[in-house]
């Protein structure tokens, strides 16, 4: 009877809402079902579902909220209560909630959590035989990442010294030692460095039994182990630096909890990204898998890599790149987005293109004019790209390979290199396929011209397989006159 009734008024919510994607009527019933049955369900939607599925997802919610939790990141909780909430209350839908772990909803109600409330939540056992929606999983990791890091500030050791006077000249010391190690390895002011783990046992030593328990020193003792890598970010200019430490392996605090829990999983990326290799190596299990939509019935984009392109390590690519961006912004009227993930690129292609194109261009900002130009990093684009006009085109002088700059990149990839195990093909690569599949989501049947300036795309083998990821698209040979 769910899925009957989401369906009734699914339809009844489009005499209201124009109907932007074709497979809601078949997602809500899906979503019934997995609700009914409690089944394992992973659900990939294509990539011009763009935020039009969430209708999908919320009636059958709103008829049937036994024992379920939602998980949404900052963004998508934004939508929720801004957008689709009031959406649903316009068509007398009745979305019965309870946000965050103030409060322990009854069975009855949707648990909405946060990511970082998922943690504490799981910590606390309070999650037991509930079943757990999570929209876009392809974020999970990433979003896990992000709320289980830890930052120490210089106001932290001031407070550690304080609260622990007896150790005071030793912590005093380990901190200078610590301080002038790591700026003797600065090259600019900015600059990340890793710190080994023996430092974290070395100040664990200085402590000896007497650890504090307030935050975040608790936590950041308690991460003393290979499954988490730290590093330092300096800021010269208050010859200061900020510790920061992160899970390797954010997925493993959760499995436990997702073995044992009913799970439903919605996503925009497909199981070539790396969260849902880690998923199977782990032998994780749906019972149902459903493709939603069929990406060659989607609008091609029409794309622009033409052949005989330099290679990003040769000395001429960056003219070269700087050239071809210049064409291609050349006449147009609506804003172009230009993704560089690597900073001291982005602010140099930045500096130089604004000499050309003046105030057009910004640097990672939604401020801009409307025939705009913006340089920022894919990480950036993909948070903020609702918040944007929809652009003329996505130009990316480089292909997206997650750096080994990265503190947590490089661990990761030691620690596949250390199991054996193939770290391009099994991590770097399904990362670089996902953020560029996320990257174009939005622009998809937009008209909007998407550009690839890197060689590799045609010189290395692993370029085919970006060609196919990227499907459906059409070759622009040359570029025309606008």
């Amino acid at each position: 009877m769910l899925e009957v009734n989401s369906h009734k008024h699914l339809k009844k919510y489009y005499q209201n809402n124009l109907a932007l994607w074709p497979h809601n009527l078949t997602l809500t019933r899906l979503i019934s079902r997995s609700l009914c049955r409690k089944d394992n369900t992973f659900i990939q939607l294509s990539s011009d579902s763009r935020n039009f599925w969430w209708p999908g997802l919320l009636i059958p919610l709103c008829l049937h909220n036994n024992s379920v939790v939602l998980i949404l990141s900052e963004r998508q909780c934004r939508l929720l209560f801004e957008v689709e909430l009031p959406k649903l209350r316009s068509s007398r839908l009745d979305f019965d909630y309870v946000e965050g772990i103030e409060l322990i909803p009854s069975e009855k109600k949707v648990w909405v959590l946060r990511y970082k409330d998922l943690v504490f939540a799981n910590e606390k056992d309070l999650l037991k035989n509930r079943q757990l929606i999570f929209p876009e999983s392809e974020f999970i990791s990433s979003e896990l990442r992000e709320s289980m890091s830890i930052k120490i500030t210089p106001k932290d050791w001031e407070d550690l010294i304080a609260s622990r006077s007896r150790f005071e000249s030793s912590l005093i010391e380990f901190h200078e030692h610590l301080s002038r190690s790591l700026f003797s390895h600065s090259v600019s002011s900015d600059t990340v460095i890793r710190i080994h783990h023996r430092e974290l046992l070395a100040l664990k030593e200085i402590l000896k039994d007497d650890l504090p328990s307030a935050m975040p020193w608790k936590r950041a003792l308690n991460a003393v182990n290979s499954d988490w890598v730290t590093w330092a970010k300096l800021d010269k200019r208050k010859l200061s630096w900020d510790w920061y430490f992160q899970p390797l392996l954010p997925l493993q605090t959760l499995s436990s909890l997702l073995s044992k829990n009913t799970l439903l999983m919605l996503t925009n990326v497909g199981q070539s990204d790396s969260f849902f290799l880690d998923l199977n190596s782990k032998k994780f299990t749906f019972t149902v898998k459903v493709n939603l939509g069929n990406k060659f019935d989607q609008e091609p984009i029409p794309l622009f890599v033409p052949k005989r392109q330099p290679l990003p390590n040769t000395s001429h690519f960056y003219r070269h790149s700087i050239r071809q961006c210049q064409r291609l912004i050349l006449g147009r009227t609506r804003p172009t987005i230009i993704l560089v993930d690597d900073l001291q690129l982005r602010l140099q292609m930045t500096s130089e293109l604004a000499g050309d194109f003046g105030l057009r261009v910004v640097h990672q900002t939604t401020h801009i004019e409307t025939n705009g130009i913006i340089c920022c990093s894919c990480h950036w684009w993909i948070i903020n790209q609702y918040n944007l006009p929809t652009p003329d085109q996505l130009i990316f002088p480089v292909i997206p390979l997650p750096t080994l700059e990265s503190p947590w990149i490089a661990a990761k990839v030691e620690m596949l290199k250390h199991q054996g195990r193939d770290w391009f093909r099994e991590f770097l690569f399904p990362e670089t396929l996902s953020i560029l599949i996320k990257s174009l989501a939005i622009i998809r049947g937009r008209d909007v011209r998407v550009a690839i300036l890197d060689g590799r795309m045609h010189y290395r083998s692993w370029g085919k397989l970006i060609f196919e990821a990227l499907e459906p698209w059409i070759a622009l040979e040359r570029l025309l006159p606008y």
